[in-house]
């Protein structure tokens, strides 16, 4: 970058001298000596060297988006820029997927932040891009990372760095045509040597935003009956969020930082369903209308951390302590009613669910960074982490007293760990390779007798390797090799019994860690109007934790097991191309193909799919800028798991049109149009194989108009310090905290 710098000056001062020359009539040519007079005198036209701040960056281990490049941060929310992210893909219901998985974990300025991994729907949907200075996905972690992490970590890095007296922030709102408004600021301030941020968000989600439709037939292979489902809800929900951060610089070789945050989350979901169960000839078994009521679902994830980073007088030597502590909860409390009952299979015409689930977690980490001789650089740590887990659900059936759960379920866990990673550079190579080695010991216990006691231990040893060749200053290549592990969450391994009316869920004590295998080569080309990023990647698991469905006498019963076989090869792509100086396109998606096995249920399912993300933003006069967006979620099969695939058969298109005021263009005001083609977006479910088959067809509110505006107050650029490492926690899957 340095240099295409340097030869952009060169020739800007190249241009402006010959032209300086020109005007003077002074231009010789030393061989002919041909003089100009001033009559004689060319005119020439302005020249202008238009570029692009450049979006997307790829490190020796990762790749990295400029978000404060990004035109569009002023007035958008995280989740709008990850739309754009390469190797990230959002679907229509703001689902993230990284990588083509939903098994990753979010980080914040490279530590686990367990408020946003938890819930990372509701909490990025509502925290502003203008606090973003870039988001990094690491799609192969180093052995520096859990290995019983996630395929992936999606690090988000707010602003900092910059340390100069004063207060600045940003304050933002925004309203849509739904009627949910969405707040936020974001201060800073130094005084001294001490640092403060702080940053909060509120949004309320009205409830007509994602109220939705939904039917399903479902055919049972046992007996041939089918059931019709007509399934109708409205979630009018609110969210907000709170973090410091604070940053001490003792003197130039010890620096103290801590922070404390998180958010807390409710809805109330009100909806009915219609049910129909006919024989196989078509006569009507039984019928039934389901109102119910979710008065109270909501969570909170609250965590605090402190490090304290120290430098020796020798170049990048640096020994870092940390300590967490975070703590997520859930509670859900939900009432169904059963009417217009037609030869119904049930006694009861009633029934409540109430359910409560809690996590604590104490992380100890140690970290030293040494660089041995010239070149070579050495990364050892260790870690301890504590986990206390809990759930308590009950369910009481109206005049049926015997079929009433009260269970209570216990999950205790110890981890301990150790590292090595090296690094070796080179001119443009620079090849990195680590180990390490984790132990695992839980519990689960049944405080009320309703079960047996369990435990086991784990003891994995997990490798990785990389290449990345600067190949010029234009294009990178860096190919990876990497392995990581899925734990089993309280969810997965609850045995408790969740009976519904069509469905009866259970954990599985007997889960173990899934293995997942990563290999990916990754290239990038970084110009002047044009950067592109082409990553091929191949992921094999031989033991993906996957849910278990069997049918009987029409209902449903599902469990998880470590059964599944999984292999995923695909293409993943980002574009950004200056067309003109006013015109820009920016595209980003994947396409893979994605292979389920299940050889004890002798299933096997396969298929090609992918996703889309275009824009085209345009410079017009009077500062005006213009956006057109096109986001096709699913294209062709999506798969994920065996037993079928989904789809969203088209694309949702989007107008935007902003302009900045005031000095220094403080005051951003944008118009966004959403889904201008339709009002409802349509998603399809297929169940093709196992005991049942199924399709699916849902219907859910998108169209709307929404109204922005940000202001950046303060003169400084006053940001909190970061230690460079801190503690990381990746890992479980089915639990609080499974990135889903």
């Amino acid at each position: 970058m340095s240099r295409i710098i340097v030869l952009m000056v060169a020739a800007m001062v190249t241009t402006a001298t010959a032209l300086a020359q020109v005007t003077a009539g002074q231009v010789e040519e030393k061989q002919d000596s041909i003089t100009l007079s001033v009559s004689d005198t060319v005119a020439l036209k302005d020249v202008e060297v238009v570029t692009m701040r450049q979006l997307v960056k790829t490190l020796d281990d990762r790749v990295s988006y400029n978000v404060q490049a990004d035109p569009e941060a002023r007035t958008s929310t995280v989740l709008d820029v990850l739309r754009r992210v390469p190797l990230v893909s959002v679907d229509g219901q703001d689902n993230v997927r990284v990588n083509g998985s939903s098994s990753f974990k979010i980080y914040k300025n490279g530590h686990p932040d367990p408020s946003l991994s938890s819930n990372p729907r509701e909490v990025l949907r509502a925290m502003p891009a203008s606090v973003i200075k870039r988001i990094e996905v690491i799609t192969e972690p180093g052995a520096r990372y859990d290995a019983e992490g996630a395929t992936a970590i999606l690090n988000i890095v707010t602003v900092e760095g910059v340390r100069i007296e004063g207060v600045n922030g940003t304050v933002s709102a925004s309203i849509n045509t739904f009627g949910s408004p969405n707040a936020s600021a974001h201060v800073a301030a130094r005084a001294g040597k001490f640092t403060l941020g702080a940053t909060g968000f509120f949004q309320k989600q009205a409830r007509r935003m994602f109220a939705g439709e939904d039917e399903t037939w479902t055919t049972y292979k046992d007996t041939g009956a089918t059931m019709y489902n007509l399934y109708r809800n409205e979630q009018p929900a609110w969210v907000y969020n709170l973090n410091l951060n604070a940053s001490l610089e003792i003197d130039s070789l010890n620096l103290i930082t801590a922070s404390f945050g998180g958010y807390r989350y409710g809805l109330n979901i009100y909806g009915d369903s219609h049910i129909e169960y006919h024989d196989a000839a078509g006569q009507l078994i039984t019928s039934y209308d389901n109102p119910f009521n979710v008065p109270q679902y909501g969570g909170m994830s609250w965590n605090g951390r402190a490090d304290w980073e120290h430098r020796t007088s020798r170049k990048d030597e640096v020994l870092t302590a940390s300590y967490m502590f975070s703590t997520t909860g859930q509670q859900e409390e939900q009432y169904d009613s059963l009417i217009n009952l037609v030869n119904p299979p049930f006694d009861y015409t009633s029934y409540s669910k109430w359910g409560k689930e809690r996590f604590i977690e104490h992380t100890w980490q140690l970290d030293y960074q040494l660089p041995l001789w010239s070149h070579h650089l050495l990364e050892v740590g260790g870690k301890y982490i504590l986990r206390l887990n809990k759930s308590h659900n009950r369910i009481n059936y109206d005049g049926v007293a015997e079929l009433d759960t009260d269970t209570r379920f216990k999950h205790n866990m110890h981890v301990g760990a150790a590292y090595a990673s090296w690094r070796y550079k080179v001119g443009d190579v620079t090849l990195r390779g680590g180990l390490r080695y984790e132990y695992s010991h839980f519990r689960a216990s049944y405080p009320n007798g309703d079960g047996e006691a369990f435990g086991h231990d784990l003891h994995d040893v997990v490798p990785s390797a990389s290449v990345h060749w600067q190949m010029t200053p234009f294009n990178s290549l860096r190919l990876s090799w990497a392995t990581s592990l899925n734990r089993p969450g309280i969810q997965y391994l609850n045995p408790a019994v969740r009976r519904y009316t069509t469905t009866i869920e259970y954990g599985n004590p007997h889960l173990s860690s899934a293995r997942n295998n990563m290999l990916s080569l990754n290239f990038q080309h970084t110009g002047n109007r044009l950067t592109f990023n082409i990553k091929p990647t191949l992921t094999i698991t031989n033991n993906l934790i996957g849910s278990y469905r069997t049918s009987h006498d029409g209902i449903v019963y599902m469990t998880y097991s470590n059964d599944c076989r999984y292999l995923m090869a695909g293409v993943g792509g980002f574009l950004q191309w200056m067309i003109t100086g006013k015109t820009t396109l920016v595209m980003n998606g994947e396409v893979a193909y994605k292979r389920y096995r299940n050889p004890s249920q002798d299933l096997t399912n396969s298929g090609w799919g992918g996703n889309l993300y275009a824009q085209l933003s345009q410079q017009l006069p009077w500062k005006l800028r213009a956006t057109a967006t096109c986001m096709w979620y699913e294209i062709g099969h999506d798969l994920r798991h065996v037993y079928g695939y989904s789809t969203i058969p088209n694309p949702t298109i989007m107008l935007g049109l902003s302009r900045s005021f005031l000095k220094d263009n403080r005051l951003t005001v944008r118009v966004n149009a959403n889904s201008i083609l339709r009002k409802y977006e349509v998603s399809k479910g297929y169940i093709t194989q196992g005991d049942y088959v199924n399709q699916g067809v849902g219907h859910f509110n998108q169209r709307n108009v929404q109204l922005s505006v940000s202001y950046a107050f303060g003169s400084s650029n006053t940001r909190v310090k970061q230690t460079e490492t801190t503690v990381e926690n990746d890992d479980l899957v089915g639990g609080l905290r499974n990135g889903n």
